[in-house]
């Protein structure tokens, strides 16, 4: 992208940059620095999983020497706002799922399925009618 001035002139980059405002220019400083350390990043192999692991092994000693350091009576105040505050933090679950169901068993939270389609049903109605019917019948 080339820019002019007002005579209609080519301006050079550094003046293209002042030009254009400052956002642009921040915004392109920033993506040559993100491309330089790109560049600098080993392609895929070996070197990139070792770097990775090394980053991963990093990791996992920062978080548990945040752990080791925070005292357990202090948990409550843990209100300071840092990068590492959350790796001491322990993640609890209220424990509702201890009750094991038992389908035979009879509970408020148990509702019975009833299909009028099914086979059996439609026999225990037949027989619910029969009985319903010999009993006026006798009276």
């Amino acid at each position: 992208m080339t820019c002019t001035d007002q005579r209609g002139q080519m301006l050079r980059p550094v003046e293209e940059e002042a030009a254009l405002g400052g956002a642009v220019a921040e915004y392109r400083r920033e993506k040559q620095k993100y491309e330089a350390l790109r560049k600098q990043q080993p392609k895929k192999g070996t070197s990139r999983e070792d770097q990775t692991l090394a980053l991963l092994n990093q990791f996992k000693s920062k978080l548990t020497q945040a752990i080791a350091e925070t005292p357990e009576d202090n948990v409550s105040e843990m209100e300071v706002e840092d990068d590492e505050g959350w790796m001491s933090h322990v993640l609890q679950f209220e424990d509702k799922s201890r009750k094991v169901k038992d389908a035979s068993m009879q509970d408020s939270d148990t509702f019975e399925i009833y299909d009028p389609r099914n086979p059996v049903n439609k026999r225990r109605r037949e027989e619910s009618k029969k009985l319903m019917r010999e009993k006026k019948e006798r009276r």
